[in-house]
């Protein structure tokens, strides 16, 4: 299956994610969640960017970007994270994953994770990328 290859790295993340959601618990804005997991898993040893700018292109042209939480590149893969404080995840939350996953250069695979409730929630987000003619 496809999403084997990701299952390493996203079970670092979510093994790392719980331990800062019972250290901090809920609460706390997300920016919280993302240094303190930024710092939980380059403290293990991992390669993490925190909120690099992806290029939106359109006929070649830069036009916008977008910005994710963190991502954890391991070889030709990557697991594009976004941290959310709400209890429960939105249909907005897996749109704006995608879009993200849909801009990305490269092949990746999405993680929302949530710290609004008193045990971490998490979803794994993939797209089918269009082939350019």
């Amino acid at each position: 299956m496809v999403a084997d290859k990701f299952l390493p790295m996203v079970g670092k993340i979510i093994r790392h994610a719980r331990r800062v959601q019972r250290e901090l618990g809920p609460g706390h804005a997300e920016m919280v969640y993302h240094r303190a997991l930024l710092h939980e898993l380059r403290s293990n040893g991992e390669t993490v960017q925190y909120q690099p700018r992806l290029k939106v292109q359109y006929n070649g042209q830069v036009v916008g970007e977008v910005i994710p939480d963190l991502v954890l590149r391991k070889g030709p893969v990557a697991v594009l994270v976004e941290c959310k404080t709400a209890e429960r995840f939105e249909q907005a939350d897996f749109d704006q994953l995608r879009r993200y996953l849909r801009v990305y250069q490269g092949e990746a695979m999405g993680l929302l994770l949530g710290f609004g409730g008193k045990r971490l929630e998490f979803r794994r987000v993939m797209v089918e990328k269009a082939l350019k003619s």
